[in-house]
């Protein structure tokens, strides 16, 4: 097989696994946390605490991977994070469980870190967005698959079982990457590049992309992770279980949705350039996701987490645009800044839409819409901000179409 494909189908394999043990935990993790004795407040936390974790990670681990080889930090990762995730399932505090989710947020950081890089090493930049359309495309599987998997889990074992689930995914993946991906040395020496990342942090560009990925972040914590659980047991008064379970077939339903424009988006972003299609994306989420507000029942919701799927799906392969406007030899650099802003934007979803929560709740003990608007408010802005980004792929597509109309023969 052609050494980019089988790179593009190991890693995809990967984050699929990757993804599934995130998903099976992910409509369980809040409420996991109050049977533990915390509050929303305290959900939240928990919620950004591996993001948080990865926020002081994902540059260290990107300059790692340089060093050490990146397949070798993916599988350092792996481990950690099968650790950690057996560890959750025998917490028997709150405390102990925020512990063990720093460490997953290590594992986490050493491998997303890591596997990204590879990626945009071994892809050539005019074709990064439909790879990197494919490999999200398995995150989503993953995203589709995972949430059905924990409801079920949970249901039949209880709220710890899915953490095991996530350990086994995690060991699986590992499996794979020991048995498929061959070990690449790095630089003999490599060091955090604070140069190279002051220089690309003062590139207006880079940074305005990078804030994109940080409002996209930023409403997966935010709303996905923290808010729509609470959502659905405060306003729709479903028990523990139930809850679980219809939070996690509405993330399915968001993630089939995905899969329908994600590979689409990618494809359009290398042909017509990145700016079109993400720019549409967040601006849309950010009109759609305040209807959630408005849903009763899983009837009402689905259409809507519908479209919100179709339209998340469209910004799928934003890492692309961060790498057209990386330098090629300081790509694990990049990101590593990219991964860190991205997690610094779930960590604030978490936990501000989290609080945000317990603060506005109406005097019947419901959520109000705040943290809806808030969270739309910051998609929209951040959609238009990236209008202003300067678009290396739109570029080659505009000097594509010129030269094609500079050869064609004039009408007579």
């Amino acid at each position: 097989m052609d050494p980019i494909k089988r790179t593009v189908l190991v890693l995809s394999s990967v984050v699929f696994l990757v993804m599934l043990g995130i998903a099976i935990i992910l409509p369980v993790l809040p409420l996991y946390a109050t049977t533990l004795g915390a509050d929303v407040f305290l959900a939240g936390v928990l919620v950004g605490a591996l993001p948080a974790a990865r926020v002081f990670l994902d540059l260290p681990a990107g300059t790692l991977g340089d060093r050490y080889g990146n397949p070798r930090m993916m599988r350092y990762g792996l481990a950690i994070i099968a650790v950690s995730s057996f560890a959750a399932a025998i917490s028997f505090s709150y405390w102990m469980l925020l512990l063990v989710r720093i460490l997953e947020g290590v594992g986490s950081a050493l491998y997303v870190t890591s596997s990204l890089a590879t990626l945009a090493k071994t892809v050539p930049m005019e074709k990064r967005g439909r790879y990197m359309g494919i490999y999200v495309n398995m995150l989503l599987v993953g995203q589709v698959v995972g949430p059905v998997v924990g409801g079920a889990v949970s249901i039949q074992w209880g709220l710890r079982a899915p953490f095991a689930a996530y350990g086994i995914a995690a060991v699986a993946g590992l499996v794979l990457l020991v048995l498929t991906l061959p070990q690449k040395e790095g630089r003999v020496e490599a060091r955090i590049e604070w140069r190279v990342a002051g220089r690309l942090l003062r590139d207006r560009s880079f940074f305005t992309v990078n804030l994109g990925s940080l409002a996209a972040f930023f409403m997966r914590g935010g709303i996905i992770a923290t808010v729509l659980p609470f959502f659905i047991a405060l306003n729709w008064g479903l028990n523990p279980e139930q809850t679980v379970a219809t939070a996690g077939l509405l993330v399915t339903v968001m993630a089939l949705a995905s899969m329908a424009t994600v590979y689409p988006s990618g494809w359009l972003a290398d042909r017509y350039g990145r700016k079109p299609t993400f720019v549409t994306s967040l601006v849309l989420m950010g009109l759609v996701i305040p209807f959630v507000f408005f849903t009763v029942d899983l009837t009402s919701a689905i259409p809507v987490m519908v479209v919100f799927g179709l339209v998340l799906g469209l910004h799928g392969p934003l890492a692309s645009w961060a790498t057209d406007l990386a330098p090629e030899d300081s790509m694990g650099t990049a990101m590593g800044l990219y991964r860190t802003i991205g997690d610094a934007g779930y960590f604030a979803g978490s936990v501000l839409l989290g609080g945000l929560v317990g603060l506005t709740m109406t005097p019947g003990g419901q959520m109000s819409h705040v943290p809806f608007l808030l969270a739309a408010v910051w998609m929209v802005v951040s959609g238009l901000l990236l209008i202003t980004a300067r678009d290396p792929s739109g570029e080659r597509a505009r000097a594509r179409a010129k030269a094609l109309a500079a050869e064609s023969p004039e009408p007579k």
